[in-house]
């Protein structure tokens, strides 16, 4: 059939209108189409019938308020689909296509009947099924030869309105062949673009992943929705994002899936085997998962009056799940989940399970203090969601029904109480708050009793229970509270022992507590329990050195020592920091610092500073910047970008690529770089050491020195390295967020300095006891440079001017380490001795009487001289207790006290 120029433009022009559903122009293109062309009356009826159906199927969802949105609750087994017009509105429409059919050409009438077809399928007619089949019965699908422009958008409507056919007549496994197709034909031309295109191809490819799903088929619906997602990246920032939420959805769900069987699924063909690898996976679900949040919070709003928005704590439910399974990542990746989470309550309105989410993040992060506030927040709620859920049978509840009422479970409040505890006791010192989150969890306990998981709560909380009140009799400024104390910490561990005899942490405990109590022989039987169980656990080896030594038995406990430390990665000479654990490193060194010490009691000072310039090699690796908070997020939206923009580029082949564009969905996001958590994270990177010189009122040699000395100081490797030490950006690079550090960092480099201030020291007593004054000073000045705020520092110095005959510097020395730390016990005996050599018995004994009723309670010292100051008084019998005790504390003190050695 030849056209007129005329009507060749027309037909282009009309083609174009109908590839953009552009309804209002049809009927005008019809006419002059017709009158230039008297062969195209089926070709402008088509067009015709189509702006029928497709003005009804829209004044059927406005009449019903129908939109996308319901697809958001789709399943493999319930797929959600647009309101059917009834048959009367388009009968007309459909009736003078069919009776002008056979006056056109035989591609016209093709086509003609996939839009009969598809007419038909809109439809609730008893029949529609039928219909559909008989219009397609004589076409072939997909042609031999493939059309282009808009022709090939009524292929690929063709193809999908016979699998959705075949969907309905469950003939599932031909409808996903017909799906497959369109999969294919996409994919084979990838220049054909056009509005009606992209909508049958959303709805095939959907479908597609869907059904297979359906038949169990976890490795077939993945390929279908990776590449429904890597033709949405083509799509209209704005397209059915609904139904891309719900693809991602059930994509991540496979992803982890297959990366919880390691991609071991059949059938994985040679080119995809890169992409099964965990590290591929782990990637790819860090890609759907952003894609995943940002399709959702598009077409969420915030949460109505006794709404939920519990779409949007199953999404994070799904990532924090995630997480755990691929790991917890650089110090970047687990911000990066606290802003997910931040962002994520901006959609919700006090979850309870949006803030145990939070909680158990931040403390992961190591910004306790913003866990705190979670905690805090998260047991206020609970509370309310206990009176709330009352009237709700728990144990009939499923995990989906939890997340829709947002409703917490006795075992997921609980399971934060116990974390609390150990945020509260462990990390922050707080004994009364970890107590009372300890005793709350055991409370609760009592309720799930018989459930398999009370068992390792009910064990952590008496743990950390025992921990708490261990705690709280350290820190007891009266004495006759401290007993007991004691009493209820042991009853802790041995229930907690007694709970799970196999538990490793428990024995330890229970030997850390009965050695603090200098009930030595106990505590040697319990922590050879605890290596029994966990030969690998330095601590505990630390702890039996500690024993012998206090036992007197330097020799064996330098040889356990040994043994010990052969049993850490450390040990090893090749360690760098980036194959071992960081928390296992300061374990080692303190371990490798109790050496010294038994090294220098058994052979003398000249033979403690020969392993003095290891230690302090050691500690720079030890104290080196974690591996951790080196690198990039695998989770931060920017940086998925770049990555999907270098697949492009460079023309790899991804499983998940991405093209980022003004139109973007993703766009939305900010590209400042600012944290969502708010002002408060601002200051400066947290993860690297940062170790300042402190802040003091004067210097050691303005005390005692003639003159001040260039110092050779030694910086810790992760201070020198905390502004070059970081992975190389690349241009493309998003602005780092400045962002404070975190308590966790905080209280490492507190960490590093006072272990830096301690070996220092270690070094000055060696040379005070060989009267190496000079070089003993020079040491202390380096202890007091990096941590002038340790009480140590100046208490050491104390002893120097005090072994030279200089009592008057010495106790001005002593002054200052009392005002750093007012019951610092080694400083008020000494003081309290002052006090009795110069004959003021009334204030020694007041100095001294303190301190054994304080923190100085199992100083022998402390008893000796009160015991002297008795004894000058006259009052026999209390001298001969206070000697007595003295002596016993004398023959029961380990080489280092307990709770500085196991700090």
């Amino acid at each position: 059939m030849n056209l007129t120029p005329k009507a060749q433009t027309i037909e282009r022009d009309f083609q174009n209108a109908r590839a953009k559903a552009n309804y209002t122009a049809f009927p005008e293109f019809a006419r002059r189409y017709v009158k230039h062309n008297k062969d195209g009356v089926v070709l402008a009826n088509t067009a015709l019938l189509e702006m029928t159906v497709g003005e009804a199927e829209a004044k059927a969802r406005n009449a019903q308020n129908w939109t996308q949105s319901v697809s958001l609750d789709d399943t493999p087994e319930s797929i959600a689909h647009s309101p059917l017009v009834t048959p009367d509105t388009i009968q007309e429409a459909v009736e003078k296509l069919e009776s002008v059919l056979t006056r056109g050409t035989e591609e016209h009438q093709e086509y003609a009947a996939i839009v009969l077809a598809r007419s038909a399928l809109a439809t609730d007619a008893p029949d529609r099924l039928q219909r559909v089949a008989h219009y397609l019965q004589n076409i072939q699908l997909p042609p031999a030869r493939i059309p282009m422009g808009y022709n090939f958008a009524l292929i690929v409507c063709g193809l999908t309105v016979k699998g959705m056919t075949l969907e309905e007549e469950g003939r599932i496994t031909e409808a996903i062949v017909s799906y497959d197709n369109v999969s294919l034909l996409v994919q084979s031309n990838p220049n054909e673009r056009s509005d009606e295109l992209v909508s049958w191809t959303e709805h095939a490819l959907y479908r597609a992943g869907m059904l297979k799903l359906r038949q169990g088929d976890q490795l077939a619906a993945i390929r279908s929705f990776r590449a429904y997602h890597n033709q949405a990246q083509l799509w209209p920032g704005q397209f059915r994002l609904a139904r891309r939420a719900t693809v991602y959805r059930h994509l991540a769900a496979a992803l982890s899936s297959s990366l919880k069987t390691q991609g071991t699924q059949g059938n994985i063909t040679t080119d995809e085997q890169s992409q099964f690898v965990p590290a591929a996976l782990s990637l790819e679900i860090a890609q759907i998962h952003a894609y995943w949040e940002d399709s959702l919070y598009a077409v969420t709003a915030f949460p109505k009056a006794d709404e939920k928005n519990w779409r949007v704590l199953s999404m994070i439910e799904q990532i924090v799940e995630d997480r755990k399974l691929i790991g917890p990542g650089n110090d970047a990746d687990k911000r990066v989940l606290v802003e997910t989470i931040y962002r994520a309550s901006q959609k919700t309105f006090q979850s309870p399970r949006l803030l145990r989410f939070l909680f158990f993040a931040l403390v992961e992060m190591g910004q306790y203090d913003e866990a705190v506030l979670a905690l805090k927040s998260y047991l206020d709620l609970a509370e309310i969601n206990l009176k709330v859920k009352s009237n709700v049978a728990e144990e009939v509840l499923t995990n989906e029904q939890r997340i829709r009422l947002d409703m917490e479970s006795e075992y997921d409040i609980t399971s934060v109480m116990v974390e609390g505890s150990r945020l509260y006791g462990k990390e922050l010192g707080l004994a009364t708050e970890a107590l009372a989150c300890a005793e709350k969890a055991l409370n609760n306990i009592q309720q799930f009793l018989e459930q398999e998981e009370a068992r390792d709560l009910s064990f952590y909380a008496n743990t950390y229970r025992g921990i708490a009140y261990g705690l709280q009799a350290a820190q007891a400024q009266e004495p006759e509270t401290r007993p007991s104390l004691y009493t209820k910490a042991i009853e802790s561990f041995e229930k907690a022992i007694e709970i799970a005899p196999a538990a490793y942490e428990g024995h330890y405990y229970l030997a850390l507590q009965q050695a603090e109590m200098r009930d030595v022989s106990k505590a040697i039987v319990s922590v050879k329990q605890s290596l029994g169980l966990n030969s690998a656990h330095i601590p505990s080896w630390h702890l039996l050195v500690l024993l012998l030594s206090a036992q007197k038995d330097y020799e064996r406990a330098l040889s356990i020592c040994a043994v010990g430390l052969k049993e850490s990665d450390w040990d090893l000479p090749q360690t760098d920091g980036f194959s071992a654990s960081q928390l296992d490193g300061e374990d080692y060194l303190a371990l490798r610092i109790t050496q010294a010490a038994l090294i220098e009691q058994i052979n003398g000072a000249e033979a403690a500073l020969e392993p003095q310039e290891a230690l302090f090699v050691l500690y720079t690796k030890v104290f080196a910047a974690e591996p951790s908070s080196l690198g990039e997020s695998l989770y931060d939206i920017q940086n998925i970008r770049r990555r999907d923009q270098s697949d492009i580029e460079i023309n790899t082949s991804s499983t998940v690529v991405g093209r980022p564009r003004a139109g973007s969905i993703l766009s939305v996001r900010s590209k400042s770089g600012t944290s969502d958590i708010g002002q408060g994270l601002g200051a400066s990177n947290g993860s690297n050491l940062d170790i300042p010189k402190a802040n003091y009122a004067s210097s050691i040699t303005s005390i005692g020195s003639s003159g001040s000395k260039k110092r050779g100081k030694l910086i810790p490797a992760a201070a020198a390295s905390s502004g070059s030490a970081t992975l190389p950006k690349s241009l493309l690079s998003a602005p780092v967020a400045v962002q404070r550090p975190t308590t966790k960092s905080v209280q490492r480099t507190s960490r590093a300095n006072k272990v830096l201030a301690t070996l220092w020291l270690l070094s000055a007593s060696a040379f005070r006891r060989l009267d190496r004054m000079e070089e003993s000073l020079r040491a202390i000045e380096e202890a007091e440079y990096i941590d002038a705020s340790n009480p140590d520092v100046w208490y050491n110095l104390g002893l120097l001017y005090a072994a030279q005959g200089d009592q008057e510097t010495a106790s001005v020395s002593f002054s200052k380490a009392l005002a750093l730390a007012p019951y610092h016990p080694a400083c008020l005996t000494r003081v309290g001795q002052s006090y009795l050599e110069a004959g003021s018995l009334e204030m020694a004994e007041s100095v001294l009487d303190t301190t054994t009723k304080s923190q100085g309670w199992n100083s022998a010292e402390a008893w000796f001289y009160l015991g002297k100051v008795f004894e000058a008084s006259d009052r026999l019998v209390r001298a001969k207790e206070c000697l007595w005790y003295a002596l016993d504390l004398e023959q029961s003190r380990p080489i280092r006290d307990f709770a500085v050695a196991l700090q």
